[in-house]
């Protein structure tokens, strides 16, 4: 290891960024209101296994802090709790050498302090909602949904969920009813537009997701299965740093390519088939969506090609419209009115309205920290990334020729809006007929049969 480099990945998002965002939230913010910010709690997956804890997006996008059990209250104008004065108060986990001994190193406010450069840091048993003057406030904000609150706390004795009890018991008294909206409206504007770090931080992830659908094309062939495309997918996204998958990898074939969402990956693959690898990346909190449609022996029917081929004119449509100023809605628009009008001329569909039958979800979506990103869907701006992902399929016995059946296909790209249209972050991944078949007849050689 060279001189002065990290055991660890440096390049996450960093402290000045957390403390842009709140303030940018916190400018936004009413009079005389809080925004309460809770983790995510912990879930059990069976026994006494969790599942692998997943931060609340939200309090990651403010704080950094990926650790459970932490409360962060954002103030539109100074206030003093426990001695201090200011906008910023977290409360989070203390330390306890028992349990880092089995699950590693917990922060506590002296380390949140240090790595995070915040200010009012304090533990979870010094929050109590008595320390909160409601009634003097107009507005508590909060970034669920009130029938939440918070929790129910569901496992009186773990610390989120006292933190819970207390600040219900607190917001009860006082008559106050905590308000989603206005928190979640501001949350859109700020996560749809993505600042120069997170974009860094996209790109990389996307470029991981590039590389997993580039292996899979050379490497993929008839007699494998569906979880080995899987795995060679997220094998590339783990050797280049990812710490997760965005989204359960779909890997379709055959009839299965049809599924939206289909996640069984355990067919055998056939000759003649086409592989659906919908898959994406997640470093730092951000995830990629990429989606490309493959066929198992390098060569595309007639009857696949053709379909395909209509689903990249329509991509193509939808990428033409991607520019600031724009509706969001323009390239779904765009896209669909190519893939209505090549069904209608294949045969497939007679009337417009039947194009919903085999291209049923939108075109679009925000990406980000989810992978279904908050975001505006009104007009599109510079710092927007989004997908692009037009789709046909057509399941067996499908009212239309039997030679389609079977035949699925999506192409998703990630695009991000400049000043004076789109750059597609996803572009390293072929997407033309030829260039897929090219780089899977390149590889050809290196396959060994089964």
């Amino acid at each position: 290891m060279a001189q002065g480099t990290s055991e660890y990945p440096d390049d996450y998002l960093s402290p000045a960024f957390h403390a842009g965002r709140r303030a940018a939230f916190r400018e936004k913010m009413p009079e005389r209101s809080v925004a309460l910010f809770f983790a995510s709690p912990q879930k059990v997956r069976n026994n006494d296994v969790n599942y692998i804890y997943a931060p609340s997006k939200n309090l990651y996008y403010l704080t950094g802090l990926e650790e459970p059990n932490a409360l962060l209250l954002l103030f539109k104008q100074p206030v003093t709790l426990l001695g201090k004065t200011g906008t910023e108060f977290l409360f989070v986990q203390p330390r306890n050498p028992q349990r880092e001994m089995w699950t590693g190193k917990i922060l506590g406010p002296a380390g949140v302090m240090q790595k995070y450069q915040m200010e009012n840091v304090f533990t979870t048993d010094q929050f109590s909602g008595r320390l909160l003057d409601f009634a003097q406030l107009d507005t508590i904000m909060t970034s669920f949904r009130t029938e939440q609150i918070l929790f129910k706390y569901p496992g009186r004795g773990d610390l989120l969920a006292n933190m819970a009890a207390s600040l219900d018991s607190a917001l009860l008294q006082a008559g106050k009813t905590p308000m989603p909206s206005p928190a979640t409206a501001i949350l859109h504007q700020l996560r749809g537009i993505k600042q120069p770090e997170e974009i860094a931080l996209m790109e990389k992830v996307i470029n991981m997701s590039v590389e997993g659908h580039n292996r899979v094309i050379r490497s993929i062939r008839p007699g494998m299965h569906e979880y080995d495309a899987q795995a060679l997918m997220e094998y590339e996204f783990k050797s280049r740093g990812s710490e997760y998958v965005g989204y359960p990898s779909i890997n379709g074939s055959g009839a299965n390519s049809c599924i939206l969402h289909y996640e069984t990956n355990q067919r055998t693959l056939q000759d003649g088939d086409l592989l659906l690898n919908d898959c994406g990346a997640e470093y730092h909190g951000y995830s990629a969506d990429v989606t490309r449609t493959i066929p198992v022996n390098g060569k595309f029917s007639t009857e696949q090609k053709i379909i395909y081929e209509l689903v990249l004119a329509a991509q193509d449509a939808a990428f033409a419209v991607c520019k600031p100023g724009n509706q969001f809605s323009d390239p779904h628009n765009a896209a669909l009115k190519v893939i209505t009008a090549g069904l209608k001329q294949l045969g497939i569909i007679q009337t417009d309205n039947q194009a919903r039958i085999y291209f049923p979800h939108g075109t679009s979506h925000h990406l980000g920290l989810d992978v279904h990103d908050m975001g505006s869907r009104s007009t599109l701006q510079p710092g927007m990334i989004f997908t692009v992902e037009p789709g046909i399929y057509i399941p067996p016995n499908s009212n239309c020729d039997k030679k389609w059946w079977s035949i699925g296909v999506r192409i998703e790209d990630d695009l991000l809006i400049t000043n004076d249209g789109y750059r597609n972050l996803s572009a390293g991944a072929p997407r033309a007929v030829e260039d897929i078949e090219k780089m899977a007849k390149a590889a050809g050689k290196n396959k060994k049969p089964l």
